[in-house]
């Protein structure tokens, strides 16, 4: 699914867990869960589906996703943290990656690194370093005597 559907949609399922808290055994592996019975999602009524012997082992996925925010999502959905309301509304967040998808904009974060070689030594005074060329040893092909 596009990043600008999958991220409004964890935000929902964050809300539904957030309101139902029962809903977080579907968090658990299938070790712990303890139930009996086999999930029927082609039951009529839901309620008879078995809807707790099945886990939520999708948002486990999520958090290799290659898009930031579908990651992001997907790893405070797993640890259960809590949306932070209003910036995380689904309804925002699906605005803002329409317009994010519309204009071609990639959030980036930058990330300063200090140069490997200033800093080295012990002392903070900067040190210039040149380097010295290797003089190449030259062999012309004529003189050679066989």
């Amino acid at each position: 699914a596009p990043e600008y559907t999958s991220v409004p949609l964890i935000a929902l399922a964050r809300q539904i867990l957030q309101r139902y808290p029962a809903v977080h055994q579907m968090l658990e592996n299938e070790s712990d869960v303890v139930t009996s019975g086999q999930y029927n999602p082609d039951v009529v009524d839901p309620e008879f589906s078995n809807p707790f012997s099945t886990s939520a082992w999708e948002l486990a996925n999520l958090k290799f996703h290659l898009h930031p925010l579908v990651r992001e999502q997907g790893i405070a959905a797993g640890t259960s943290k809590l949306l932070q309301m209003p910036a995380e509304t689904p309804s925002r967040l699906l605005n803002e990656m329409l317009r994010d998808a519309e204009e071609v904009y990639i959030k980036f974060r930058r990330v300063n690194k200090k140069h490997p070689l200033i800093g080295k030594g012990g002392n903070n005074k900067q040190q210039i370093r040149f380097i010295t060329p290797r003089k190449p040893e030259l062999t012309l092909v004529g003189d050679i005597d066989v």
